[in-house]
């Protein structure tokens, strides 16, 4: 019974304390401009949760999402959460879902946690195979051996 209650009130939490993205930050990301990233992105704002299109991503995963290269290597550079998850997906699932192969090494190469699974038990692999990503789905079973 504890568990279910702490597992609610840590879904209620994330849910509460998510904001709505800044149009300026998310204009910088849709153009993947690092200089206006740098201006709308401050170091305490770097791992939060932001709401868009009523789900929630972190400016990683939003990098990810719009293939916004240049802003993806300056935020692992600024030591970007690579485990943040929001909306219940990881950046390496948000990579494996999108279909982002570089982005994944680069994300391997900042520790990123290959296996690690969601609350619905769903791992990187299972994002990849969901969206037939047959190069990703290799990637990972590369690590295996």
């Amino acid at each position: 019974m504890k568990t279910l209650f702490f597992t609610i009130l840590l879904i209620i939490s994330t849910y509460a304390s998510a904001q709505e993205i800044n149009s300026d930050l998310k204009s910088a990301l849709e153009s993947d401009n690092v200089t206006e990233l740098k201006k709308h992105l401050t170091a305490k704002d770097l791992d939060k949760c932001y709401k868009l299109d009523d789900t929630e991503y972190s400016v990683l995963t939003l990098s990810i999402k719009l293939n916004a290269k240049s802003c993806f290597t300056e935020l692992i550079a600024q030591n970007a959460s690579v485990e943040k998850t929001c909306n219940n997906k990881t950046p390496f699932m948000y990579a494996a879902k999108y279909n982002r192969l570089a982005m994944a090494k680069d994300l391997v190469k900042a520790g990123v946690q290959i296996r690690v699974r969601n609350s619905d038990k769903q791992s990187a692999l299972d994002f990849a195979k969901k969206y037939e990503r047959k190069e990703f789905i290799a990637y990972i079973k590369s690590f295996n051996q």
